[in-house]
């Protein structure tokens, strides 16, 4: 199949609300935020525009025969915004309302995510243009392959080329799926085919901890700005996440996983935004009660605990201390801006927010805090699982067991020098402290130490150039990437 070049005027904008398209495009709100930040940096324009151009983006078509015997032609889309750093890496997902302009946008922000990281990546994003709900499990499994192949015939993937992971509508069978036909596909030719794709399964490369990596970087995110008290003082909310009110719209992996890591530390988790409704309950909503209702049932709809129901998504502009967007693009706009009564937005999803929301929301003292910072634990932990794929060896393998001796001689010699008769052989919590640390142990502590590192840098940032987390969060990016392009130079 050949790449077709497609023309942005032709670009389908009916996803969006009547409010959400006079604001421009998604990769318009991406462009005017970068623009912003630029002007707070001694870059020049010529390459300002370098860098937010992008490299490369290819479009083509994927036929499927449906299960009634139908034929049909189905979109697909990979974007690699910047090659500087190789491989590129970014999601793809499973959307009816995916463009050449959206994996534009999405592969823009992965860019600027993997540099504030310090991830080695350039930034990718790409999907298949459908409804994963109306299609059958063996029709989505013909298009993962039949994309994978493509992309493979068109040297668009592989662990030193693009590195495709989880987005809207997939999640690790998808991407076993994809695994399994690259290699069968690359595979003897390539050894490191195992690192083609990040978010697999366990028992197919896959590593512990990937499932909940986002919504537990949005929660370390969270508390370590909302930790730091001259901040909190500066912009006039309380410190610290425990005790806040939190309403989340989206309870897929991000939004789940974020609530159950907030409600254990403390947080109080009062509505919830589904796609089949809403629900809110002032008194507080149990995270893991919920996901099993919505597991049984596939909504948040009949869920007992909830004191009221809406059929729409009136939930998420209740009174709360933070709403976490955690779901689609563009969801907070000047339509809705003025209807959202909290005090801190938390920015699970990618570009939830317009810049005349935003605008209008911070007149009102809402608090921002930005998606290309947030939400950056899923690509942290597909590092990792990409570095597992590379090296061939579990994570902790040839230390674990090292690591639990050392600390049982450590114990002896304590007991040796003071005379202390210890016993640890009775007790569980003992024995669970001596262990060394398993492969979800060093995921869990890689995340948290990459997030807080991650979080320090731009709040000092926002320190330096007294601006909002948003625009320190790019601001740093556009640093980090000038200095990579000032050292190493355009190729010719």
């Amino acid at each position: 199949m050949h790449i077709q070049k497609i023309s942005r005027s032709i670009i389908n904008r009916s996803c969006f609300s009547t409010s959400a398209v006079n604001e421009g495009t998604f990769l318009d709100q991406v462009m005017a935020y970068f623009n912003k930040a630029s002007g707070h940096t001694n870059i020049t324009q010529d390459k300002l525009d370098f860098y937010k151009s992008t490299d490369i983006v290819i479009k083509f078509n994927l036929p499927l025969v449906r299960d009634d015997g139908t034929y049909i032609c189905v979109p697909a889309y990979r974007a690699q915004h910047k090659t500087y750093r190789l491989p590129t890496k970014g999601g793809t997902r499973l959307s009816p309302h995916i463009n050449i302009e959206e994996v534009e946008a999405l592969s823009f922000l992965m860019t600027l995510k993997n540099s504030i990281l310090d991830l080695p990546y350039g930034g990718a994003k790409g999907g298949i243009g459908i409804n994963p709900r109306k299609f059958s499990k063996r029709e989505i499994e013909t298009l993962m392959r039949r994309y994978t192949l493509e992309l493979a015939k068109k040297n668009f993937i592989g662990a030193a080329i693009d590195v495709p992971g989880p987005d809207l509508g997939t999640g690790e069978q998808e991407m076993s799926w994809m695994k399994d036909a690259y290699t069968k596909f690359k595979g003897h030719q390539d050894i490191n085919a195992l690192g083609c794709v990040t978010g697999k399964a366990i028992n197919q490369g896959g590593i512990s901890g990937r499932q909940e990596s986002t919504g537990m970087g949005i929660f370390f995110a969270t508390r370590e700005i909302l930790n730091d008290v001259k901040f909190c003082q500066s912009v006039g909310i309380e410190p610290s996440l425990k005790g806040k009110s939190v309403i989340i719209q989206g309870y897929g992996n991000v939004g789940s996983f974020c609530a159950k890591y907030m409600y254990d530390y403390g947080a109080r988790i009062i509505g919830v935004a589904e796609h089949d409704g809403s629900i809110y309950n002032p008194n507080g909503i149990n995270p893991y009660e919920l996901a099993a209702h919505k597991t049984k049932t596939g909504g948040v709809k009949g869920f007992v605990n909830a004191s009221k129901y809406w059929e729409d998504e009136q939930a998420i502009y209740q009174q709360c201390d933070i709403f976490i967007p955690a779901a689609f693009e563009k969801t907070v706009n000047a339509g809705n801006a003025d209807k959202f009564n909290c005090k801190i937005i938390a920015e699970g999803a990618n570009g939830p927010t317009t810049m005349a929301a935003e605008e209008k929301l911070i007149s009102k003292g809402v608090i921002f805090l930005p998606d290309i910072l947030l939400n950056a634990g899923g690509v942290t932990v597909s590092y990792l699982e990409w570095l597992k794929n590379l090296k061939h060896i579990n994570p902790g393998r040839m230390t674990r067991r090292w690591e639990e001796q050392a600390k049982h001689r450590i114990l002896e010699v304590i007991k040796m020098s003071t005379g202390l008769n210890i016993n640890v052989k009775d007790s569980k919590l003992a024995k669970k402290m001596l262990e060394g640390p398993s492969e979800t142990d060093l995921v869990h502590t890689a995340l948290e130490q990459s997030m807080i590192e991650a979080v320090n840098n731009i709040m000092a940032t926002s320190k330096e150039y007294k601006v909002n987390l948003r625009l320190a969060a790019y601001i740093s990016a556009i640093n980090k990437l000038n200095e990579h392009f000032e050292m190493a130079g355009i190729e010719a």
